[in-house]
């Protein structure tokens, strides 16, 4: 099964959908184009986000450019940008915490726990970005 046979199937379950079925898969196809013609005139629908997820969305969610890109080259590079930009609001998050630490009241601070869980949460990221750069 590929994204252009059952695109609406595709863009909510990506690549489980190969393990679907082909009859269960055309009957849930049918299903979710009915829903989105149905909804195309509400505008914003929970199946065009999917769709526009599923089209490479940085994390400005704005489709990246081709640029001459094959479509698992615009994956790789918008899961960086997304990952970068995750973990720059981590380490906000985790910078703003440790001036509360030092200049703020025990009562606004964290545990350590909840430091230590932001710094594994900001590893954990750099770690994907270094293997997604590794696989771009």
């Amino acid at each position: 099964m590929t994204a252009s046979r059952h695109p609406y199937l595709f863009a909510t379950l990506g690549d489980a959908t190969a393990h679907l079925p082909d009859e269960l898969a055309r009957t849930l196809e049918t299903t979710l184009a009915s829903l989105q013609a149905e909804s195309a005139h509400k505008g914003v629908t929970l199946l065009s986000c999917l769709q526009a997820i599923r089209e490479v969305d940085a994390a400005d969610g704005q489709p990246l450019p081709v640029n001459g890109r094959s479509q698992s080259q615009r994956w790789a590079l918008a899961r960086i940008d997304r990952a970068t930009a995750g973990l720059t609001q981590l380490l906000e998050l985790l910078h703003a915490i440790e001036r509360v630490r030092v200049d703020g009241d025990a009562c606004q601070q964290v545990g350590d726990h909840v430091r230590e869980g932001l710094l594994l949460a900001c590893r954990g990221l750099a770690e994907y970005v270094d293997v997604q750069l590794q696989s771009a």
